[in-house]
């Protein structure tokens, strides 16, 4: 099996400019007044969206003119926020053509394009030269990456000395089986979690020295507590998540839920720096 080629499948959406419009106007947003704060419920596909990416971009320092490669990219959302909201100068590579082809359009439509460039490619082969970059980002991004030594040893090679990883992702706790389907794959072929203690060894054996680490799988639970229960009483919003993830959009959160409730996987937050 072509794992990448599956992976690029499983989120593989036709026509999703077209229908981020749609449902923008269905919420009173007129395309030619489109800001990327207005794309925020669809453009961040990670919990807690738009607040967890300031959250880390403040933490991490980043500054205008900062050059910033965001690997795995997905819409480009958090991409936009690093241009508009921080200065920065951002790339972003994705292995979906789909979510390529939608984040370009998107840094477009809200002014963007000179400040955020998108690739279609593997994070596992990054097209970019040596110490490259202030800050390499990413988030929700591991769990679809077999080959863990690869994608970070690829981040490491083109940080700067110095440069920092930021990254915000979720991980196993101790390997205990999960329910799917979830965000990030159907089936089990597609989801390769670590524990945290693995990912920190990953790290550190790919020349990076730790900073900061947060447990944030509190505030994730909390994030989908609240976004449930306004989804039952109001329904779902004219523009969401449940875009991106299709017909199981409901089964996928609720089981993404209950994995954290029951803790069976944890979120984590992280700060390290190229030695």
């Amino acid at each position: 099996m072509n794992i990448e080629a599956e992976i690029a499948k499983h989120y593989a959406r036709d026509d999703l400019y077209e229908t981020i419009i749609a449902a923008l106007g269905s919420a009173g947003v007129q395309a030619q007044q489109v800001t990327h704060k207005d794309l925020s419920p669809v453009d961040e596909f990670h919990v807690r969206g738009r607040e967890v990416s300031h959250e880390l971009a403040m933490a991490a320092g980043l500054q205008p003119g900062m050059r910033v490669l965001d690997a795995g990219c997905g819409l480009g959302g958090a991409c936009r926020l690093l241009a508009a909201d921080y200065g920065c100068i951002v790339r972003g590579i994705d292995i979906s053509a789909d979510y390529i082809h939608t984040a370009q359009q998107l840094s477009v439509l809200t002014d963007l394009q000179e400040r955020t460039r998108f690739i279609h490619g593997s994070v596992l082969s990054l097209p970019f030269d040596n110490n490259s970059f202030d800050a390499v980002w990413t988030q929700h991004v591991q769990m679809n990456i077999a080959d863990k030594k690869a994608f970070y040893t690829e981040v490491t090679r083109v940080l700067r000395p110095g440069g920092r990883f930021i990254y915000y992702e979720i991980l196993s706790r101790d390997h205990l089986p999960l329910r799917f389907p979830l965000p990030w794959a159907d089936h089990t072929n597609l989801s390769f979690l670590v524990t945290p203690q693995q990912l920190h060894t990953f790290l550190l054996e790919a020349g990076l020295q730790r900073l900061q680490v947060r447990d944030e799988t509190a505030s994730a639970i909390a994030f989908f507590d609240s976004l449930l229960t306004r989804i039952t009483q109001k329904g779902l919003p004219a523009l969401g998540l449940h875009l991106l993830m299709g017909p199981s959009a409901m089964e996928k959160l609720d089981n993404l839920s209950n994995s954290l409730i029951e803790r069976t996987i944890v979120l984590e937050s992280g700060i390290y720096e190229k030695v």
